[in-house]
């Protein structure tokens, strides 16, 4: 099968981890012939394009995942530019896989525009899902849309992979989001938020080595602003991952004792791995899904009182029952897996039954 992946690329380093799980599922249940990317943020799907590439070069069309339902300034309310009427065009299946509603509490949520673009859209495809963070109520909530929910594609960079450790002593990761401040800090700044994180780094730093993980641009100045001045704490090396070489840094997921994280894909990927994780959270997503896998426990909002005295009990707790967690995350991987190997499945005979039914 010829597949052509359209997904965000150029800004974001968890937006290339789920790129490499999306393929790891396909590759591991579907016969792949090869694979095409484009960026979702950027290419436009006009007629030209769907007929002469989407059309004439590939069997497949997938869209996904990533927290693509957002943006109201988008033309179209969401990620895909596609005009509404150009949809039925595509003459190949097409799947929207996984994706995430991805409108911040403050936000006013998907425009009209795009609850009308959405409902053309799940009009033709040939498979419609979100991601499992709560993202199924929100946009019913907010659309009257109904989703079926399946796995994070990110949840399976492991998929027939092992990473290096990038680490010669045990560390801790720390990935901070600083996009969109007004929204992640609750219109409160992030002043107050650098003085508790660095009490918890300093406190970190003396059994672990600390690395801060940055995915996108805006992240790199608060990383470095929590850890300057404190000794056996650094921050990757955001130009040498970002973007081309964005796999290489799972091995600090993969190896880490366990990871503090603001960002969606900060907080799956570890858990992919066993990797204990305490979720910061910003948005609803980070809730939804720490309450899908039954690990509210170790979800603290980064706007609440004495962040850095509840981090830090979190993280004694964590400790405490360090095995125990990891066998937790053990049972819920493998039924992630099942779930995501029964969608790829699906996928595959929906698809065949059109690629057939158009031969």
């Amino acid at each position: 099968m010829r597949i052509l992946h359209s997904y965000c690329l150029n800004f974001n380093i968890g937006d290339y981890y789920l790129g490499i799980g999306v393929k790891n599922l396909f590759r591991d249940n579907v016969t792949v012939d090869y694979f095409g990317d484009t960026n979702l943020q950027g290419r436009v799907f006009d007629e030209y394009y769907i007929k002469e590439v989407v059309n004439k070069r590939y069997d497949l069309l997938v869209i996904g995942g990533g927290g693509i339902i957002h943006g109201a300034h988008w033309p179209n309310g969401w990620f895909w530019i596609i005009n509404k009427n150009l949809i039925k065009e595509i003459k190949i299946p097409f799947i929207i896989y996984g994706v995430g509603y991805n409108y911040f509490e403050g936000e006013k949520g998907i425009p009209a525009r795009g609850i009308e673009h959405l409902k053309e859209t799940m009009k033709y495809a040939t498979y419609f899902s979100v991601r499992n963070d709560g993202s199924a109520k929100r946009l019913l909530d907010q659309t009257g849309i109904v989703a079926p929910v399946i796995p994070d594609p990110g949840f399976h960079v492991d998929l027939n992979c092992d990473y290096d450790n990038p680490e010669k002593e045990v560390f801790v990761v720390i990935q901070l989001a600083n996009d969109k401040p007004e929204h992640r800090f609750y219109g409160q700044g992030a002043k107050q938020f650098v003085i508790e994180m660095r009490g918890v780094i300093e406190t970190l730093t003396k059994k672990y080595k600390v690395i801060l993980a940055p995915h996108v641009p805006d992240d790199v100045s608060l990383s470095h602003e929590v850890v300057a001045g404190i000794d056996n704490a650094d921050v990757w090396d955001f130009g040498y991952y970002a973007f081309d070489h964005s796999a290489e840094s799972l091995g600090y997921y993969q190896h880490a004792k366990f990871v503090l994280a603001m960002r969606g894909h900060g907080q799956i990927v570890p858990i992919c791995f066993n990797t204990p994780v305490i979720m910061l959270e910003n948005h609803p997503k980070h809730r939804g899904l720490m309450v899908e896998l039954d690990l509210l426990e170790y979800n603290v909002k980064v706007n609440q009182p004495n962040l850095g005295k509840q981090i830090r009990q979190l993280i004694e707790k964590l400790e405490l029952d360090y095995e125990n967690l990891v066998l937790k995350y053990n049972d819920i991987n493998r039924l992630l897996k099942v779930q995501s190997k029964e969608s790829i499945l699906n996928i595959k005979r929906v698809t065949q039954v059109v690629l057939q039914s158009n031969a």
